[in-house]
């Protein structure tokens, strides 16, 4: 393969770091995707050209860069690694859910399933404004598919869509949901669905759940006894 004699990955990162340095960031965005039409996988260029990406708004750029420096760590074997970059992409991109998804799917793949729902109940809590609103319940559908009762999830995802005019769906989620707990939580239930429809009988409901006494604590016997 014909090399282009100008090329100089050294030089050309050291130019890079220089133009950082002085807060020139297109000239090193330039530099860095010089390096990348010689080396598209090297995953320390991303990692460096990434940041510069998001620093400048192109939030598409930036999220291919991370993702592209995960896909080679999860390759060559360092999931743990890739997770990490994931996470750092979350921060860098709080707008993106990919970031979300790609760590869900990689913990999956490792046979984490539940810090894998936990990661995408982590990333649904980050999109807190009203406009994200359909990409945190669409990562929590994701959720769903790991387990579908868990409790935090199906709560949460019943809010959003309370709050996104789908009521209907939100009210047979509860409605199934309190089914399947007691205590603090068939409270908390209740207190959603007092929220979703003000009635008279929803109001009593949520009432006898908040005067049921407390369970008993189970008795545990002394060892050796």
């Amino acid at each position: 393969m014909l090399r282009d004699p100008r090329y100089d990955r050294s030089r050309l990162v050291e130019a890079a770091a220089r133009a950082v340095s002085t807060r020139r960031v297109a000239k090193a965005i330039a530099l860095y995707r010089w390096v990348l039409a010689f080396e598209p996988t090297n995953a320390e260029i991303h990692l460096k050209l990434a940041p510069l990406l998001a620093r400048r708004r192109r939030h598409f750029d930036a999220w291919q860069s991370y993702a592209a420096a995960a896909r080679a760590c999860a390759t060559q074997g360092y999931a743990d690694r890739a997770l990490a970059i994931y996470r750092q992409a979350a921060k860098a991109l709080p707008r993106e859910i990919g970031p979300w998804q790609a760590a869900a799917r990689l913990l999956q793949r490792g046979g984490r399933a539940r810090d894998a729902q936990e990661t995408l109940l982590e990333g649904s809590r980050r999109l807190r404004r009203a406009r994200q609103r359909p990409q945190a319940i669409h990562l929590l559908r994701l959720a769903r598919e790991i387990e579908p009762w868990s409790f935090d999830v199906v709560h949460e995802l019943a809010r959003l869509l309370a709050a996104d005019a789908q009521r209907e769906e939100a009210r047979v989620l509860l409605e199934r949901l309190e089914r399947r707990c007691g205590g603090a939580r068939l409270r908390r239930v209740r207190g959603a669905q007092l929220r979703l429809a003000p009635t008279p009988a929803n109001a009593w409901r949520w009432l006898a759940a908040a005067l049921a006494p407390a369970p008993e604590p189970v008795a545990t016997s002394a060892r050796g006894a």
